[in-house]
């Protein structure tokens, strides 16, 4: 406690956090009923339409979906209006002062630099591989809305996203980086958490309850 004598911090704003959570629970029900359409692990006895398991998990993945494209569009527009910690600014290696740390930062990842440069917000590689992320974010949803459009042929959807289509000639190749992203998600998602608890018990910075309630506690002599 010690650690936390002095005042908090406030890092991550209200959008921030309502953004970074609706992102965990849409893609965790995106992954869950993503699967199940790709390979039903569920059969229920009798016929099909008796149950409709196939038609309300696609319905929770089109829910899910449209949540967490309406939290992508929100931290898109708060990475411009923002404070600096959830600016772009602070997730880009823009500026040559984050370009440096970038370098210093990764070599303390690879274990071959036992120093690093101290960052409130997002260190430039976290910040960046963030950024990337979001970018697949983008593309699993244009894979996905293509694979959609492909029900309504000459409709709405397809007029905007089956072009998708002449760019990969095959549906099954769409369905596979669709099907991809998803795991690359799940990893992440599993480093990221393991590197959120590992900083945590070692810095005791309160990163986990910061994207919770805002506020990080950073050592004294960093403040």
């Amino acid at each position: 406690m010690a650690a936390h004598e002095h005042k908090g911090v406030y890092v991550w704003e209200l959008p921030v956090r309502v953004a970074h959570w609706t992102h965990v629970a849409a893609m965790i029900a995106l992954a869950i009923s993503g699967y199940y359409i790709g390979s039903p692990f569920v059969v229920a006895p009798g016929e099909a339409y008796n149950h409709y398991i196939m038609g309300a998990m696609r319905l929770i993945h089109a829910i899910a979906a449209t949540l967490l494209g309406l939290s992508f569009v929100i931290r898109l527009y708060w990475a411009f209006v923002g404070n600096p910690y959830s600016h772009i600014t602070g997730l880009l290696p823009l500026s040559r002062q984050r370009l440096r740390d970038f370098w210093r930062q990764l070599l303390y990842y690879l274990f071959l630099s036992n120093k690093r440069p101290e960052y409130l917000g997002h260190n430039p590689v976290a910040g960046f591989t963030y950024f990337f992320m979001y970018f697949l974010v983008f593309v699993q949803g244009l894979t996905g809305l293509a694979l959609y459009s492909e029900y309504y042929p000459r409709g709405f959807w397809w007029t905007f996203f089956g072009w998708a289509f002449h760019w990969i000639a095959r549906n099954n190749v769409l369905r596979l980086i669709h099907h991809s992203l998803m795991w690359v998600f799940i990893i992440f998602f599993l480093i990221h958490l393991y590197l959120a608890v590992l900083n945590d018990l070692i810095e005791r910075s309160g990163i986990i309850s910061s994207i919770v309630i805002g506020y990080k506690y950073p050592k004294k002599e960093e403040a």
